[in-house]
C-alpha cells in the first residue's frame, strides 16, 4: 500500500498535543505500517522508525501506548488502520480476480477464433459436400423477421437493470438521513458543504456542541439547515438566538420613530385634538 488518506482535522484533534519528536515518531510509524501492511511489535516499531537515542525510543513507546493497543502476540494494533488495510486488501483481491478472469476470457476467445477458422482444404471439401438438409429452405413457414424480434426481446428480458450510480453528494445526504434527519434539512447542509460528507469525528463534535445548549444532534442539524449553515456550534447558536430575540424590539423602536417623524411632518395619520377658541358673533340691531 503505497499511499493512504489522511484527515488533517482528525489528526490535529487526536495528536495535536504531541511534541515535535513524538509527531515524527508517529508519522514514521504510520508510513511504515501502511507500506508493510502489518502492525509491529515494540522491537519492530523501533527498527521501522530508526529510533536510536533514549529520547527517540521514549517517543516511539509513548506513541504506541497512546494510539495503539497491545495484542497477545506482542503487536500493537490500531483499529482504524486495521479496517483500512482490510478494505484495501479486499479490493485488491477483487481487482486481481477480475483481471485474471478478463485475461482468461480474452485467451479463450482468441483460441476459439483460431479453431473455428477453416483452412483452404477444408473450405473446398465443404463446398463439394451435399447439404445434410434435404428439405428446401423455404419449408420454414416462419418469417425471419419474427425470429429476429423474438431473439431481441429475449435478450432485453434477460438483461439486468443497471444500478443507478450514487454520487458523493447523495451519499453524504443519505448518511445524515440515516441518523434520523429529514432529507429537506440534510440536503441544504450538504450543499452548503459543497457535497462534502461529515466524518465520524465531525458528527461527534456536533453532538458535543449540541449538548452544550441542551439540543439533540437532530435538533442542532435542523437549526443549522434553517440558518444556511454547513455545520453547528454552540456559540453560533447562542449568538443567533440573541439576534432573533433582539430583532422585534429593534423593529418596534423603528416603527415608533417613524410615526413620530410622520407627526412632525404633519402626516394625515394624526388628528389635532387641542381645544379651539370659539369666536363670539355680536348681533347687529336695527335702527
Amino acid at each position: 500500500m503505497h499511499y493512504y488518506k489522511r484527515n488533517l482535522g482528525d489528526y490535529a484533534k487526536k495528536a495535536g498535543r504531541l511534541t515535535m519528536l513524538e509527531h515524527g515518531a508517529y508519522n514514521q510509524l504510520l508510513d511504515a505500517i501502511y507500506d508493510r501492511e502489518e502492525f509491529p511489535t515494540l522491537e519492530e516499531a523501533l527498527d521501522w522508525t530508526w529510533a536510536r537515542d533514549e529520547a527517540e525510543i521514549t517517543a516511539v513507546k509513548f506513541v504506541l501506548s497512546k494510539f495503539f493497543e497491545a495484542q497477545e502476540d506482542g503487536r500493537y494494533v490500531q483499529n482504524r488502520i486495521k479496517e483500512e488495510l482490510e478494505a484495501y486488501k479486499s479490493k485488491a483481491e477483487i481487482n486481481a480476480r477480475i483481471a485474471k478472469e478478463r485475461e482468461e476470457k480474452r485467451k479463450n476467445g482468441k483460441r476459439s477464433t483460431n479453431d473455428s477458422s477453416p483452412n483452404v482444404h477444408e473450405t473446398c471439401k465443404k463446398e463439394h459436400e451435399a447439404s445434410p438438409n434435404h428439405k428446401p429452405l423455404t419449408n420454414n413457414h416462419k418469417p425471419l423477421t419474427s425470429i429476429d424480434i423474438s431473439e431481441e426481446e429475449s435478450s432485453q428480458a434477460n438483461a439486468k437493470p443497471k444500478t443507478p450510480r450514487i454520487t458523493k453528494k447523495q451519499a453524504a445526504i443519505n448518511e445524515l438521513v440515516s441518523l434520523g434527519l429529514d432529507v429537506k434539512f440534510a440536503q441544504p447542509i450538504i450543499e452548503k458543504r459543497n457535497g462534502k460528507a461529515f466524518s465520524d469525528v465531525a458528527i461527534d463534535e456536533i453532538k458535543e456542541q449540541a449538548s452544550l445548549v441542551q439540543l439533540t444532534v437532530i435538533e442542532a442539524l435542523e437549526f443549522a439547515a434553517k440558518q444556511d449553515w454547513g455545520s453547528f456550534r454552540a456559540d453560533w447558536y447562542q449568538n443567533r438566538v440573541k439576534q432573533q430575540a433582539h430583532q422585534p424590539v429593534v423593529q418596534q423602536t423603528i416603527s415608533e420613530q417613524a410615526k413620530w417623524d410622520d407627526f412632525l411632518k404633519g402626516g394625515s395619520n394624526f388628528r389635532d385634538i387641542t381645544p379651539k377658541k370659539l369666536l363670539a358673533i355680536d348681533e347687529v340691531g336695527h335702527a
